[in-house]
């Protein structure tokens, strides 16, 4: 990331200055949601022995030992009602059509106005009435009856969408993978490009939210894109973004992918990043971070464990991936055949937007060969890598 000079921050009256690299039902979920209902406070024990009662209630009888038991009776006693059923995971992708019952995305937005002529490139609509630009990356010989997931790619501070665009091999991933790259560029009108930060306003928050709308109401006006596989992906201060868009936006996105980014929590001063508040739709996500020594103002480490709290608190299934590279891009390898990020674009089109909550094609597989190593299921799983690092920061 570029030098920023030193700020302080009203919240928490925080000094933050940086000059490195950025490496389904639906009801709302907060950091303390742990999804057991509230008992309550005016419930009375019933008594603990009533054996010795001369005098049961007078319609009180023995049950009929050979009696059809009552379909309308209830089950075991300790069971809790809310609790659904367990079902296996299913194994699935973008490409199956959701069940009857599934519970779908909201609708596709609409664009106020008239979208210009999309191409692969770079783009620019008018958003909020300024003008925002976006590079578009598109399958080669794109068939139009290809119905195709969508990334979003949210760059790191001192990046441009070009720099994730060419860091990522996006344009081999597409090709391969056949989906759709979206890299936005940022306005320039924050201190961190994206509005993350305590200082940043809810307004500013859902200007941002609303480039997203439109972008993706553009170009699903012009290609034939998967309603049920939208997904947002950032790093460092991109990924920063994609926690609160995850948050403003769950009800739209099917999955987040969160490289060296996080949250903050409420009484944690020296962190100024906004806390998770809830999201209404349990996304899946990826959350990786470079280790103890990720840092560039933030404790990268700290802030996508706070992440983790929150989604688990939430019941959205998390891998995690720890390498031991601090602030710097992740030390992928490409599987062969594939661009050396084919784990992200793989975790997208495994996990549609009607999977159910907390659900999730590895509970029942394991994971894709093309992650690495250093990954697991769960928060706490993933071993740091271990090995020399050979990129350095980005930006």
């Amino acid at each position: 990331m570029k030098h920023l000079a030193a700020t302080l921050l009203a919240a928490g009256s925080v000094v933050l200055a940086c000059s490195c690299g950025g490496g389904g039902g639906r009801e709302e979920d907060t950091a303390t949601d742990t999804g057991i209902p509230d008992t309550p406070a005016d419930t009375v024990d019933a008594p603990a022995d009533t054996a010795g009662d001369p005098d049961p209630p007078p319609d009180e009888t023995e049950p009929d030992p050979g009696a059809e038991p009552d379909a309308d009776a209830p089950g075991d006693p300790d069971a809790d009602p809310d609790e659904e059923e367990a079902l296996p995971p299913r194994v699935v992708t973008c490409a199956d059509e959701p069940p009857p019952g599934s519970d779908l995305p909201d609708p596709l937005p609409v664009y106020a106005g008239t979208c210009p002529t999309l191409a692969a490139g770079r783009n620019t609509i008018t958003s909020s009435g300024s003008p925002r630009e976006f590079l578009l990356a598109l399958p080669a010989d794109l068939d139009p009856s290809e119905r195709l997931p969508v990334a979003f790619l949210w760059h790191w501070l001192g990046g441009d969408a070009q720099g994730f665009m060419d860091t990522g091999e996006v344009q081999p991933a597409v090709d391969q993978a056949r989906f759709i790259a979206i890299a936005p560029e940022s306005k320039d009108d924050v201190l961190m490009k994206w509005p993350f930060l305590l200082s940043d306003g809810a307004d500013r928050m859902e200007e941002e939210a609303l480039f997203f709308d439109d972008m993706l109401a553009c170009v699903a006006g012009q290609f034939n894109v998967n309603e049920s596989c939208v997904s947002s992906v950032g790093v460092s201060a991109g990924a920063l973004w994609t926690d609160q868009l995850a948050q403003l936006r769950s009800t739209r996105l099917s999955s987040l992918l969160s490289l060296s980014g996080g949250v903050g929590v409420s009484g944690d001063w020296l962190n100024p990043v906004k806390p998770w508040a809830g999201a209404a739709h349990r996304m899946p996500a990826v959350v990786l971070w470079g280790g103890p020594t990720d840092f560039c103002g933030l404790t990268f480490a700290t802030t996508s464990g706070y992440l983790e709290d929150a989604l688990v608190a939430g019941n959205h299934f998390i891998v995690e991936c720890v390498h031991n590279c601090a602030h710097a891009e992740p030390p992928m390898v490409a599987p062969p055949g594939e661009s050396k990020y084919a784990m992200l674009w793989a975790f997208i089109d495994d996990h549609p937007s009607w999977l159910r909550d907390g659900e999730s094609p590895y509970q029942a597989t394991g994971l894709p060969a093309s992650f690495p190593e250093w990954r697991g299921i769960g928060p706490g799983s993933a071993k740091i890598r271990s090995g020399e690092c050979t990129s350095g920061p980005l930006g």
